[in-house]
This record gives C-alpha cells, sequence and structure tokens, in this order.
C-alpha cells in the first residue's frame, strides 16, 4: 500500500522516466519503509515494484506512514544520483544499488527537533556556489520555511525564510500551514523560485494554528547577491485559496509563462500568470 500526504513522480533511477515517490504501508509491509515504486511503462497499469531504502523496524512503522509529511528528493552531493530527504537527513543513493539495497544515511536537522516536519522538500543550488542546498517548510502545521546551505563539508547552515515563531517577519509576511512547496521559475530570469502558502482547516475548523486566517498563496522570488548570499521576496498572489497537500506549477494556456493551480477544502483554483 503506498502512503504519506505527498507522494510525487520523480526520476528515481536516472533513466528519464518517473517512478511513484511514495512510503509503504506498515500494515501490508510490516513495518513502514521509505523508498519508491518503479512502473513498468511497457505495461504501465500493472503492479509498480516497490523499492524500500530503509529497512524494517517498528521505529520506521512510526515515521513512515499514511499521515506522513516531510520529505522529498534530489542530487544532494552532486554524484548525479537522486538521493531522498526527510525532515532528519537525507540517504545517499548508492552506485548501482541493486534492489532492495539499503541506503546509507546522513543525519542532517532540516526541521526543528521533534517536530512534524513540513511538506515536500528540493534541492537546488540556491546561492550558486556550486554546492546543492534543500528548501522545505519546517512545519506543515505550524510556522516557518527556510533553505538549508550545504557547506564545503556537506553540513548545512539552516537561512530562514518565514520564521518558524507566530508573528516574527523576516520576509516581511507571516503564515501558518505551509503543507506544499513546489519550486518553478516563475518570472523567467533562470533560477527557481518557491512557491507556497496557507492550507485552510488542514484538520478542521478547529484542528490547528489559526485556522480561519486568510488562505494566502504567495511565490517567493530568488535573488542572488553575486557573493555567494540569496534571499526569496515574497509576491502574494492570493488570499482566498492557499494550498493543499501539493501545488502545482504549470503553464496552463500554453502562453510561455507558468500558472499556478492549488486543490483543497477551500476549492479548486488556476491562477494564469498575466
Amino acid at each position: 500500500m503506498a502512503d504519506g500526504e505527498s507522494p510525487d513522480l520523480l526520476d528515481m533511477t536516472g533513466d528519464g522516466k518517473p517512478e511513484l515517490f511514495v512510503h509503504s504501508s506498515g500494515k501490508s509491509m510490516q513495518g513502514g519503509q521509505l523508498g519508491f515504486a518503479e512502473i513498468d511503462w511497457t505495461t504501465p497499469l500493472a503492479p509498480a515494484r516497490f523499492h524500500p531504502i530503509t529497512p524494517r523496524s517498528p521505529e520506521n512503522d512510526k515515521k513512515y506512514f499514511r499521515y506522513t509529511h516531510g520529505s522529498g528528493a534530489g542530487d544532494v552531493n552532486g554524484d548525479g544520483r537522486t538521493d531522498i530527504l526527510t525532515k532528519e537527513g537525507w540517504f545517499e543513493q548508492p552506485e548501482a544499488a541493486a534492489p532492495g539495497t539499503l541506503w546509507p544515511f546522513h543525519p542532517a536537522a532540516f526541521a526543528p527537533p521533534g517536530g512534524r516536519g513540513g511538506a515536500q522538500m528540493h534541492v537546488r543550488d540556491v546561492n550558486g556556489d556550486g554546492r546543492n542546498d534543500v528548501i522545505t517548510s519546517l512545519d506543515a502545521h505550524g510556522y516557518g520555511l527556510a533553505w538549508f546551505e550545504q557547506q564545503s563539508d556537506g553540513s548545512f547552515i539552516e537561512r530562514v525564510i518565514l520564521d518558524p515563531q507566530p508573528g516574527e517577519k523576516p520576509a516581511g509576511v507571516s503564515f501558518s500551514q505551509l503543507h506544499a512547496v513546489a519550486m518553478a521559475d516563475i518570472d523567467g530570469d533562470g533560477l527557481d523560485d518557491i512557491v507556497t502558502g496557507k492550507r485552510r482547516w488542514a484538520h478542521g475548523i478547529k484542528g490547528d494554528i489559526e485556522p480561519n486566517a486568510p488562505p494566502v498563496l504567495y511565490w517567493f522570488r530568488l535573488e542572488r547577491d553575486g557573493r555567494g548570499g540569496a534571499t526569496f521576496v515574497p509576491h502574494l498572489v492570493d488570499d482566498d485559496s492557499g494550498v493543499g497537500t501539493q501545488v502545482t506549477v504549470a503553464d496552463l494556456n500554453a502562453d510561455g509563462r507558468p500558472d499556478i493551480i492549488v486543490a483543497n477544502k477551500r476549492g479548486v483554483f488556476a491562477f494564469t500568470q498575466q
């Protein structure tokens, strides 16, 4: 059984074809595992083959289950292979890994200690220094958005975009429930920007922080300073839609400009860029 709140289709094997990035179900696998499901594209409706990268254990059964969020994939160490990330660190894809091979784990705090984790995690070279960084929300049901700058020794330094504390506004805005994060070049400058927003009523009318605050949708423009620094500048798209467990960026009307598509408890929305 496929689990996880934000599955995705990503090329995990480097063959140019997408795999289903999911968690396995503890009920069906006798212990939850992180991994991906490989689809046979000659018979795409046949059952996919799940490739676990973590062992079966009671601990992992609690980590990787139906409502787990805060994971992603990308080439963290620049070796050309897609790695897998969680809020506790990243799993390195081995060279020519046989099916069933467990991936080495590198601890890194991509969320506050003991936190629930954010939404989709992305890997990009944010500041143009040649090393790939990690971009993620910090708590899908709380506050916080950050990018983690990779250092020459492979460690990471957190760079806050939206503060994890309510009311603090380093970027001039503050909102909660960042339950979906996408990256795309919104303004056509060749740099990927962040698209995210507030998921209204994620756990119902009284289930989360500020459930009735405006369900905002933002894009954050990446600006590099040419000296190894970078900032993400917020731009409001809408204040009555927000995000769901996913937010999608695509060119809906084939005009060459990326648009934003959202589905959540507020409704279904499409925003075409002018």
